[in-house]
């Protein structure tokens, strides 16, 4: 026997927790830290049957809490305060008495947290939190009815199974509803009410600038940033190519925008097709990998350094086709404006231009150069860190002869300005490097924390050399590997699952509806009704088969094991004795002393010993009842044998 209040309170934390797990990556560390502390406090104060924090308490929380996100409240940031207060409403229910009131108070503040979680994210993952919290919650209220009539009720395993089974039923049957909605209501692209989200600056991610030593730490930003369908590759294979940085202006590098003359010829590699599907941004530059030929799919204009940029036409979710070179080089045969690649800062300190040097001693081509500097940086042992970075004016000075740590910024920017002091054009590129393969999707995940910036140096004789400095650094390996483990994989599970829900889902728009409606017109017009007439016979006896099918499940259907078993009963009796099965006026033992069968007997005795006493049928008992319908009649047969 179970007690329904404790199936209810199990429940409402289960519903609480649905609520909580989606917008615990988006509230304050104080908030995110109470409501799990508030679920354990909670759990204790059950087993206790005490609740010290009722009444004033809790109502001194909620109203301090109220004041304090009021007061963070902006057309900035208008979201977050609210989602906060939302989850301290919800701890501070947690601790209180599960009174009916408190447990209607919780489901509903459980299902505003969770519909709040929209504001930041709309993935798959939100459809599964939202079909187990409407299951749990449907459950839960169905036992709150029996809680309402008796708190000390119990129930049996059998009852509480029924119980559950009805509860689930409600949800399950809104299931036509959702498929009819899901073919004529469009979606939106983004997370739910976006325009309340002021996007603010990213931690770290792809951008149209490169500002290293303009922060002492970089935070790591998991989101997917896109996806790209394509065969598996190695891991120096997957730089993925965006922006080109041509312009130093101060310590920033930034892309002028000036026409370039240069004429690139087709580089030789290994040819790669990809299917890029990119995440909502505002970001207009067009990612594939290195050396990306052509771009279908989308409106995009291309340079002479391959940087690809798509036009304006609307908003929303994009998919192209991008075809690329696997290469290290860009050959430029008719050379490039090395005025243009040499500019440096105004400023360069005396330690910089002392180093450059003794780069260029001995008059060396540009390949010996290239390759002094190469070997310099080797022999640093710098370390690659997002943290701990040097705050200054002069950026590459301090990473180069002070702190000696930074992230790929701080090394492409340093060894592009020693390039260029040595007289060897540069530029840098912006963009990606790596990726998590998804071999259930069959693509490349590549999240935010993966932008990343390298460096191309104009070679005479081959053009535009890929280098990449951060791979210098001694621990650059270690930072940049792909996760792995079970973790990883349950990652890639869920990555997959919104992967599907983008392509079957998101990307299900308005255009997609009317371009279904159209060819099921088109298809409707051209259907031909006419039919061969030896044909006829065989659709009439299918049709016939279909119908006895159908009529044969439509009456085993909604009965249970015992209730079968009775009409199969009641018709042998029936079959044998001339009884009709639907006379309701008698009783089965009624019926026993009417036919005097000792097999209709032992049937009444066993029957009647289960359910008249409100138990079910064992298994065994099922089985034995149906061996004795089919034995009734055999002693009157025997007499009629014999008087034969």
């Amino acid at each position: 026997m179970v007690p329904v209040s404790s199936l209810i309170s199990v429940l409402s934390y289960a519903v609480a927790v649905l609520g909580y797990l989606p917008v615990a990556p988006h509230v304050d560390l104080a908030v995110r830290l109470a409501f799990p502390m508030a679920l354990a406090v909670g759990i204790y104060l059950d087993k206790k049957g005490t609740y010290p924090f009722t009444g004033i308490p809790s109502t001194a929380v909620t109203v301090t809490f109220f004041i304090v996100y009021f007061m963070q409240l902006s057309m900035a940031t208008p979201a977050a305060p609210v989602v906060n207060f939302l989850v301290v409403l919800l701890s501070v229910r947690l601790v209180n008495e599960k009174s009916p009131r408190n447990l209607l108070q919780i489901f509903a503040l459980a299902l505003f947290a969770l519909a709040s979680s929209s504001l930041f994210s709309l993935s798959a993952i939100f459809l599964v939190y939202l079909f187990l919290q409407l299951g749990l919650i449907a459950v839960s209220l169905v036992l709150l009815t029996f809680h309402s009539m008796d708190a000390r009720l119990r129930l049996t395993r059998q009852s509480l199974r029924r119980v559950v089974g009805v509860a689930l039923a409600m949800p399950v049957a809104s299931l036509p509803l959702l498929l009819i909605f899901f073919a004529i209501l469009p979606r939106t692209q983004y997370p739910l009410l976006n325009f309340l989200n002021v996007p603010g600056e990213r931690a770290t991610g792809f951008s149209d600038r490169v500002e290293p030593g303009k922060a002492s730490s970089i935070g790591d930003v998991k989101t997917v940033a896109f996806r790209a369908e394509c065969e598996q590759l190695g891991r120096n294979d997957l730089y993925w190519r965006g922006i080109v940085f041509d312009t130093i202006s101060g310590a920033t590098w930034v892309r002028s925008g000036k026409h370039l003359v240069e004429v690139s010829a087709t580089p030789r590699g290994k040819a790669i097709r990809q299917v890029v599907y990119p995440e909502p941004s505002r970001n207009s530059y067009l990612l594939a990998l290195d050396v990306p030929l052509r771009i279908d799919g989308v409106r995009a204009s291309q340079d002479a350094d391959f940087t690809f940029t798509r036009r304006p036409s609307g908003s929303g979710r994009i998919r192209y086709e991008a075809r690329s070179v696997l290469t290290g080089a860009i050959p430029v045969p008719r050379g490039i404006d090395q005025s243009h690649y040499l500019r440096i800062p105004g400023r360069v300190s005396a330690r910089i231009a002392a180093l450059a040097g003794e780069f260029t001693a001995g008059n060396p081509t540009d390949e010996e150069r290239l390759n002094r500097v190469e070997t310099w940086f080797r022999q640093q042992a710098f370390r690659y860190a997002t943290s701990g970075l040097a705050v200054t004016a002069d950026p590459v000075d301090a990473f180069l002869f002070v702190s000696r740590t930074g992230h790929c910024e701080f090394f492409a920017s340093s060894f592009a300005t020693l390039l260029r002091l040595s007289g060897i054009p540069s530029r840098l590129v912006g963009g990606y490097y790596g990726g998590d393969y998804n071999e259930v999707g069959g693509y490349y995940a590549v999240t935010e924390d993966r932008a990343h910036v390298w460096v191309e140096a104009f070679v005479k004789g081959k053009g535009w050399v890929r280098v990449d400095p951060s791979s210098f650094a001694s621990n650059f390996d270690r930072t940049t590997a792909s996760s792995r483990g079970l973790a990883a994989k349950v990652a890639g599970l869920v990555d997959s699952f919104t992967w599907y829900w983008n392509q079957a889902v998101i990307t299900y728009d308005l255009q997609k509806q009317v371009d279904f409606v159209r060819r099921a017109n088109r298809q409707f017009k051209g259907l031909s009704l006419a039919l061969d007439p030896h044909l006829l016979p065989r659709v009439f006896a299918l049709a016939a088969v279909l119908a006895l099918f159908a009529w044969w499940f439509t009456a085993r259907s909604g009965r249970t094991p015992e209730e079968r078993i009775l009409r199969n009963f009641l018709v042998r009796v029936e079959k044998v004795y001339g009884i009709p099965r639907n006379h309701r006026s008698r009783g089965l033992h009624e019926l026993s002393h009417m036919v005097d069968d000792p097999a209709v007997a032992v049937f009444v005795d066993i029957w009647s010993g289960a359910i008249y006493r409100d138990r079910r049928l064992s298994r065994e008992e099922c089985r034995q009842l149906k061996q004795i319908i089919n034995t009734i009649g055999d002693g009157r047969r025997t007499e009629l044998d014999k008087q034969g």
